[in-house]
């Protein structure tokens, strides 16, 4: 819910007496504040039963006593932020509370003014991990040949890919290093009626150019110093299939304009041959630069270019669709986690701020690498900030997590479904998605083979609280 100048409502449980209470302030920075105050941890998980609050505030002595809410509350929702305010803590008791897994401890001397700006904080992170696990719950549910993402500019590609993959258009694949522009190009050969047929890769950039005439087209044998048999090309190969060239603006000028001839005749000849051979093979380029500024460098002919660029697609970097971003994350933690043999189930608040704050220059490769340093690297189940390299938390401690267009990514993925779009919850209301939770819950029990513990730990849940969600729901 938002008041009428649209900032989200913050809704602040709190444990303890009234002097509690009162430290929450009724506005923060704009945003109106509903509280609920709870006597006890029983009164705390009989409201959590209603709706999970942003954060909790809890006094010590409720916190870490008899009542224990902090570890009561966070057994019942492991992502809840719990802020422990108290009067001349001991270092030990500061000590505890976190090691219990509370979010800050303020004492009653600094004010309400710095426990509003903790709140604050708190609240941010916590919509953030919220919107994200709305994200992974259906994030497989609209990907595309392997492709991983669920933002709209991401659908933009899936939906350009279904359109054009039946047809023999040639296709200019354009984006930054480590955005996928090859999975794009193998997305588009499954999904078309040469997916039997072979799929031929050419890195233009890695191979020298007096040896690239020779891996596109094939030579005789004699054809040149060290060729004492003939070669078959990746052009011929890709008969009946798809040929992608990358890093297109790599090859030589010279070279071009046979391409070219390829193109537009779909023949060519042997290196050092004279028959001309006909193939039937698409063609998909790929570049990591700005076509149109490589054609006015003199880097890509003109005429390659229109004749590449029938149907563009351009992959937007990691940085613009930050919806993406845990998504990816996950997707990857759980396939290096099959790979070297290590069970992980989660991200943990700071893990998930860290990972939307870096702006992730090096894009999908980066955050692939990255995961599988942490997966390696790991000794928990759950990632924390503290596992990703020093670079990348120094460059994110200055940055702010950028909006989620989370109703925007859930509506694409309808769409691609053709099913009914369920009622959105609002986007800057920290609140599960409920018309979800069942699905996701069964999902992770399916994944899972049945092991409800394990599905409980991929959750985030007590096993106690998914019993209770499953007997809520008529689950047997």
């Amino acid at each position: 819910m938002t008041d009428q100048q649209g900032q989200a409502e913050l809704h602040i449980w709190t444990v303890g007496g009234d002097s509690i209470a009162k430290l929450v302030p009724d506005q923060i920075k704009g945003h109106p504040v509903q509280t609920v105050r709870c006597k006890s941890s029983d009164d705390l998980l009989q409201e959590m039963t209603k709706r999970i609050p942003d954060v909790l505030v809890a006094d010590v002595k409720h916190a870490t006593g008899a009542d224990g809410c902090l570890e009561r509350a966070r057994e019942h929702y492991q992502d809840l932020p719990v802020i422990i305010v108290g009067k001349d803590p001991t270092v030990q008791t500061v000590v505890e509370c976190m090691k219990k897994g509370a979010e800050d401890f303020v004492t009653t001397d600094a004010g309400a003014k710095k426990l509003a700006e903790k709140l604050l904080a708190a609240a941010e992170k916590h919509r953030l991990v919220v919107q994200v696990k709305q994200l992974t719950a259906v994030y497989a549910r609209g990907g595309l040949g392997g492709m991983v993402g669920v933002s709209p500019g991401m659908h933009e590609i899936y939906a350009r890919i279904k359109s054009i993959a039946g047809t023999n258009a040639t296709i200019l694949v354009s984006g930054e290093s480590g955005t996928g522009k090859e999975l794009v190009a193998r997305a588009i050969h499954a999904l078309s009626p040469r997916q039997d047929g072979a799929f031929v890769t050419v890195n233009c950039a890695a191979i020298p150019k007096d040896l690239l005439e020779s891996e596109l087209f094939g030579h005789e044998k004699g054809a040149f110093t060290g060729a004492d048999r003939m070669h078959i090309g990746s052009c011929e190969r890709a008969h009946h299939g798809t040929l992608f060239l990358d890093e297109i603006c790599e090859m030589d000028m010279g070279l071009q304009s046979k391409v070219l001839r390829f193109l537009q005749n779909h023949t060519f000849t042997h290196v050092g041959g004279t028959e001309e051979i006909e193939v039937d093979s698409r063609v998909i380029a790929a570049t990591n630069k700005d076509p149109l500024e490589e054609v006015e460098k003199g880097k890509l002919r003109d005429d390659l270019y229109y004749r590449l660029n029938v149907v563009p697609i351009h992959i937007p970097p990691l940085r613009e669709r930050p919806e993406d971003i845990p998504v990816l994350a996950q997707h990857f933690l759980s396939m290096m986690g099959e790979k070297y043999s290590k069970y992980f189930w989660d991200f943990s608040p700071d893990a998930v701020h860290l990972l939307l704050c870096h702006q992730w220059p090096g894009n999908v490769r980066e955050l692939r690498n990255t995961i599988e340093r942490i997966v390696l690297l790991a000794t928990s189940d759950r990632v924390t900030a503290e596992l990703f390299p020093e670079r990348i938390r120094k460059e994110a401690a200055s940055r702010k997590a950028p909006p989620l267009a989370v109703e925007e990514a859930l509506a694409c993925i309808q769409e691609a479904l053709r099913s009914p779009t369920p009622e959105p919850a609002e986007t800057d209301e920290v609140l599960p998605m409920a018309e979800l939770e069942k699905r996701a819950i069964l999902a992770a029990i399916k994944k899972c083979n049945g092991d409800i513990s394990m599905a409980a730990r991929k959750l985030g849940l007590s096993r106690a609280t998914l019993y209770r969600k499953l007997d809520k729901y008529g689950v047997k």
